[in-house]
This record gives C-alpha cells, sequence and structure tokens, in this order.
C-alpha cells in the first residue's frame, strides 16, 4: 500500500530528527527500526521498505553521507 504525502512527510521528519541525533552516525538498520518504532501508531500500514526508500531520498535532499557503506552495513551521518 502506497503511503499519502503527509504520511511520506512524518517518514521524512523523523529520519532526519534521528539522523541529527547521531553526528558521529548511525548504523541504517538501527536507524530504519528506530524510525518504524516511532511511527508504528501513526501510520500503521508503513514498512521497512516505504522506511528505506525514504532513507534514499533524505540522504540525497540533506546531503548526508555514508561513511561505511557495503553490502548489508552502512552508516550514515
Amino acid at each position: 500500500m502506497k503511503l499519502t504525502r503527509k504520511e511520506k512527510r512524518i517518514v521524512e521528519n523523523e529520519l532526519v530528527t534521528v539522523i541529527n541525533q547521531h553526528p558521529n552516525g548511525i548504523d541504517t538498520r538501527v536507524l530504519i527500526s528506530t524510525v518504524m518504532t516511532t511511527i508504528a501508531s501513526l501510520i500503521p500500514n508503513a514498512n521497512r521498505h516505504h522506511v528505506s526508500g525514504m532513507l534514499s531520498w533524505v540522504w540525497k535532499k540533506y546531503n548526508y553521507k555514508f561513511l561505511v557503506r557495503t553490502p548489508g552495513y552502512s552508516v550514515i551521518a
């Protein structure tokens, strides 16, 4: 199921908030889990694929950098 524009903005804001709370970087798996926990009650139909898709858009828009980028393990700051 697709997210509405409003739901996407909620996910975006939560991703940015969590990334900014970790200036030394955060593992993307931990980031996605943290965001999922926070938005679960607000957006019950959201899943990890929605959050990871928004992550790829957020890191480009906000000019975040991947400190480590390997298959299965990435750190973003």
